[in-house]
């Protein structure tokens, strides 16, 4: 009985004290961030995406005020639909304002309640994942892959920021635990389909990861096929089928899929692929890809054609300026038509740069979030993005490198450990890591490798274990 209070002391204590930890940093960041670059517009610590949720959810609360109803407020779903709803109801409860009404800008204050919310539901999470693998593992396993899931530098920046990771490893975590629970009812089920449905909705990517827990509950679990197909797709249906009818009341179309998924590849992989292999510079290609889509417009949706198209320097801007969200649907439609288009036509090419992107996918990143902030304070809002070209990102590369080498060994020891011991596991955490890395792998940004951290903690903890264990022996051995 003392060593189970002992062991409850202990992990409650890690717990917390990662939870003051990541408050600490989090107000670190508020006091020295929450201020506007040198435009005195742009927001450092919400820029780019995440200032398009903010100011999505600023224009909810606006439709609201102006009595549409929540379920249809919102304009078109063209990236992650939850985070923008989190933050729409968390500024109902602090009443406050998210926008500056006369210069659009970003307010201040009002931001660290937002990330205390969100660690203090990550490290709930964690602890509800710790509680659910106690069969599958010895306790110092335990305590291993919860030191890496509570104080793993790489994921404890982002419950300090306001980047989409957070919510979803605590997401992931809750999902990773019920399905690792050792008895589960229908209601665990229900639970888990429901949690599937808000992975998709707070990272357009865990679409498809339904798919890959039915699987692994079909072929390496003993559950009844019914039960897991039916207690697990209906409320994951039901979810995306409440989202496409959003989409269908507010703006006449059923859909589901965010647009930017339809240019997101075409726009930051493809092009580059067909300016290197026409040996030619973006601008060109640009040039070609819009006289492309003028032409797809013209033949294909001429009600969305006017003269101010043509003025269009990219294929998304293009995209951007139909006016009628019905017709741009259609138009993002064309442009992920033509990614493929490009794609089949260069599959060598295809292949080699996807393969350098999964390497730079692969490597962490513990610095991301602070010079996120840092470098870009001093900054004006036309160069953002220029710290990856900066000599500062130059100088960290090596450190992340053996950072990376040294996670990843021990990570490896404990895959070859947990392929003997835990078949089952082991194929749960290996699909689960292949499922980023080939849906995201050819991005190359290390931000959208940290969801894989998440089952890497198993094979981490085991391979830590395994390491102790070893050099123990040897001390002891030679004592």
């Amino acid at each position: 009985m003392q060593v189970i209070f002992k062991q409850l002391n202990y992990k409650y204590f890690l717990l917390i004290f990662s939870l003051l930890i990541s408050i600490s940093i989090s107000s670190y960041f508020v006091s020295k961030y929450d201020a506007y670059q040198l435009d005195g517009l742009t927001h450092i610590m919400l820029k780019e995406e995440t200032f398009a949720h903010w100011f999505q959810a600023a224009n909810i609360i606006q439709q609201l005020k102006q009595d549409i109803n929540f379920f249809v407020a919102g304009n078109e779903v063209f990236t992650k639909p939850l985070p923008q709803r989190i933050v729409v109801v968390y500024s109902l409860i602090l009443n406050f304002d998210i926008i500056n009404s006369v210069t659009n800008q970003i307010n201040l204050g009002f931001k660290l309640p937002f990330l205390i919310f969100q660690s203090l539901f990550y490290y709930l999470s964690v602890l509800f994942f710790y509680n659910n693998i106690g069969n599958l593992c010895n306790q110092r396993i335990k305590t291993f892959i919860l030191l890496f899931l509570c104080l793993e530098p790489t994921i404890i920046q982002y419950h300090s920021s306001f980047w989409s990771e957070s919510f979803y490893l605590s997401i992931q975590l809750f999902i990773f635990g019920f399905t690792l629970k050792s008895e589960k009812k229908n209601l665990d089920f229900l639970v888990l389909g429901s949690l599937l449905g808000l992975l998709f909705l707070q990272r357009t990517v865990g679409i498809f990861y339904v798919f890959f827990l039915i699987f692994y509950f079909l072929v390496f679990t003993n559950e009844k096929k019914f039960k897991v197909l039916f207690f697990i797709l209906i409320p994951y249906i039901t979810i995306l089928s409440l989202l496409g009818f959003h989409n269908y009341l507010r703006a006449d179309r059923f859909y589901i899929m965010p647009t930017e998924s339809s240019y997101s590849q075409y726009r930051y992989f493809t092009k580059d692929i067909l300016a290197k292999k026409k040996n030619k510079d973006i601008s060109e290609i640009n040039k070609m890809e819009i006289k492309k889509g003028l032409d797809w417009i013209n033949l294909n949706l001429p009600e969305a054609n006017n003269f101010e198209l043509d003025k269009n320097e990219t294929l998304l801007g293009l995209a951007r300026s139909i006016n009628k969200e019905t017709l741009r649907i259609d138009f993002y439609n064309y442009m992920k038509t033509r990614n493929f288009e490009i794609l089949s036509d260069y599959p060598f090419e295809t292949l080699k740069k996807s393969i350098k992107g999964m390497t730079h996918f692969s490597v962490l990143n513990p610095f991301f979030v602070y010079y996120d902030f840092e470098y870009f304070k001093n900054y004006s809002s036309h160069i953002i993005g220029d710290f990856y070209f900066s000599d500062k990102h130059k100088e960290l590369i090596p450190y992340r490198i053996f950072y990376s080498l040294l996670i990843f060994s021990i990570v490896l020891i404990g895959f070859l450990k947990l392929f003997k011991q835990n078949l089952k596991l082991t194929v749960l955490c290996t699909l689960s890591i292949l499922y980023y890395y080939i849906l995201l792998g050819w991005y190359g940004k290390t931000r959208l490798f940290v969801p894989t951290l998440i089952y890497f903690s198993i094979f981490f903890g085991v391979g830590l274990d395994y390491l102790v264990s070893r050099i123990r022996l040897f001390y002891l051995s030679n004592k």
